[in-house]
């Protein structure tokens, strides 16, 4: 993986972490993730499946979807299970048929982490007078659009007591130069996460984002 064709690589830190189990019981829970096959998406999905839960991963790239699938399913315990899909969160229907899925086969949906989500190759280098249409429509079918079909799908089909969890960003705190495109998408995560917390909050469903 690289950022502007710089590798990203691995701390020392990120080689030694190890997972604190949870102060709350995940047993038997379905959880639905977008974005699982690298990065908070996969991290997040082995923490799940080692306190058992029934995690569906969702990611547009099916290689990277089969590893993970793999390394999952080492990591299930205590009933964990994993359903790796693979899903354009640009596509409506490829959205609503994953979310219909995942509900068949496990009979419930207890809550989802929308975490897919794009860096478009314009970052750092233009500025607004100079976005080109491709970037801008990719990151924010993405980053934005793709959060919203998501949570549409999932919202009618959530428990109550349910809980949603949406990738904004620091991004989304503050203006970057030349990082238009990100920064509006990320901006737009958080005010749509707060539109849905104030209109499920009578089913004690609960929507948050986190901002890395």
């Amino acid at each position: 993986m690289s950022i502007n064709g710089q590798p990203i690589t691995e701390t020392r830190a990120s080689k030694t972490y190890s997972m604190t189990a949870p102060l709350f019981n995940m047993s038997g829970k379905v959880i639905a993730i977008t974005g699982g096959a690298a990065g908070i998406g996969l991290a997040t999905a082995h923490l799940l499946v080692s306190q058992g839960a029934k995690v569906a991963i969702s990611d547009v790239n099916a290689t990277n979807l089969s590893s993970a699938a793999t390394s999952l399913k080492a990591s299930c315990k205590d009933g964990g299970e994993i359903l790796a899909t693979q899903v354009d969160v640009r596509n409506r229907s490829e959205v609503d048929g994953w979310i219909t899925s995942v509900v068949e086969k496990f009979g419930k949906l207890d809550g989802a982490a929308n975490l897919a989500g794009v860096i478009p190759k314009s970052i750092n280098i233009e500025r607004v007078e100079d976005l080109n249409d491709a970037d801008w429509k990719f990151v924010l079918d993405v980053n934005i659009t793709g959060v919203m079909q998501c949570m549409r799908a999932q919202i009618p089909n959530m428990n109550e007591k349910g809980s949603i969890v949406n990738a904004a960003s620091i991004a989304a705190l503050g203006g970057f130069p030349k990082n238009a495109a990100y920064t509006v998408a990320k901006h737009g995560v958080v005010g749509l996460t707060k539109t849905a917390a104030k209109e499920v909050g009578d089913r004690s469903i609960r929507v948050n984002c986190i901002a890395p």
